[in-house]
C-alpha cells in the first residue's frame, strides 16, 4: 500500500480529522480518537508519523519511543475513562500503517477478547440501526480535551 492510499496518512495529513482533534504528537507518533463513526470516547490510535508498515521497519527513534507513548496513553485513558482493562492490539491488514489501536473495556462490555469484541461488533450494528444510542462527536471531543489535558503526556518529552 503506497502512503496516497492510507486513511492514516490522510489522518497525519489533517484531511480526516479526529473528534477532539490531536491529543499527543512528537516526531515520530501522534495520538488521536478513532475517527470511525461507532467508536466510544477514550478508543485512541497511536499512529507512526510516516508512512512504515511493519514494526520491523521501524527506526530505533520510532522503536524507542513507542513503549513511553503507548504507557502515556492508556494511563491517561485509565484516568479518564476508568475502564476495567485497556486492550492495545495492532492488526496492519486493511490499513498498511503502523498503528495501535488503544480500546477501553468498560464495565458495560464483558470480559475476555473475544467476547468483548463479539458484542462491540453487535453493538456498533445497532448503533448503526439507531437502536442503541451512538456516542456523539462533541462526546468523544470532550473526551478527547480530557485526555490530552491528563498529567502523564508530561512523562514524554517531544
Amino acid at each position: 500500500m503506497s502512503s496516497e492510499h492510507c486513511s492514516v496518512c490522510e489522518e497525519l495529513a489533517g484531511r480526516i480529522a479526529a473528534p477532539g482533534g490531536v491529543l499527543f504528537r512528537n516526531a515520530w507518533w501522534e495520538v488521536a480518537h478513532h475517527t470511525g463513526p461507532w467508536t466510544d470516547p477514550g478508543e485512541l490510535i497511536v499512529k507512526a508519523r510516516r508512512h512504515v508498515e511493519s514494526v520491523s521497519a521501524l527506526t530505533p527513534e520510532e522503536a524507542g519511543t513507542l513503549g513511553p507513548v503507548l504507557r502515556a496513553a492508556v494511563a491517561a485513558i485509565e484516568r479518564v475513562v476508568r475502564p476495567e482493562r485497556v486492550y492495545v492490539a495492532s492488526y496492519g491488514e486493511r490499513v498498511r500503517h503502523v498503528h495501535f489501536f488503544l480500546l477501553p473495556r468498560t464495565s458495560s462490555l464483558p470480559a475476555g477478547h473475544v467476547l468483548s469484541d463479539v458484542y462491540r461488533r453487535a453493538r456498533s450494528q445497532l448503533r448503526k440501526w439507531k437502536i442503541v444510542v451512538n456516542p456523539t462527536t462533541a462526546a468523544r471531543a470532550e473526551a478527547a480535551e480530557r485526555i490530552r489535558s491528563d498529567e502523564a503526556w508530561k512523562t514524554l518529552s517531544t
